[in-house]
């Protein structure tokens, strides 16, 4: 069985070959390259990924950062939590915005998602009975030396894993 290191370096590599067009595109490729990063792949895709972002990949990145509204995830998954959705919807939202800012540390743009980060932990430390589904995950997560250099956008992450 492969890691979800190894499917997300092979969507990398497969989002690369199929080429990358816009922003949309681009923002599926820093969120792979985040997560996949963040997870400690050093494969020769992210070499390649991080070549595409120094060179035809920053345009359409800057592109995507000026129109993503960290805001609207978090509303997202205020509502989630505030309604009492099933912990699944609760998850996804919580994920949209993991993805989001696992984007935006590899794409250097982490002055776009800070808030986005404090408000995530805050709800997360507010009402913690919300996201016990993803204890689990949030103790492996605290593991990760990538969660560790970058503790102040992955808080959420730390109070996850004080839910349980």
């Amino acid at each position: 069985m492969r890691s979800e290191r190894e499917v997300l370096v092979e969507q990398l590599e497969e989002m690369l070959d199929e080429g990358v067009f816009d922003g949309s595109d681009a923002l599926e490729v820093a969120t792979l390259a985040g997560l996949a990063h963040r997870l400690g792949a050093d494969d020769g895709v992210l070499v390649e990924v991080k070549t595409w972002r120094a060179g035809p990949g920053q345009p359409l990145l800057d592109e995507v950062w000026e129109e993503v509204d960290p805001d609207e995830h978090l509303d997202a998954l205020e509502a989630a939590v505030h309604g009492s959705e099933p912990a699944e919807v609760i998850e996804e939202a919580l994920y949209d915005v993991d993805d989001l800012i696992a984007a935006a540390v590899w794409s250097g743009t982490t002055s776009k998602v800070r808030s986005l980060a404090r408000g995530t932990a805050g709800l997360v430390r507010d009402i913690p009975e919300a996201f016990v589904s993803v204890v689990g995950e949030g103790r492996d997560m605290a593991r990760l030396r990538a969660i560790a250099e970058n503790h102040d956008l992955y808080d959420y992450w730390l109070a996850i894993a004080d839910c349980g």
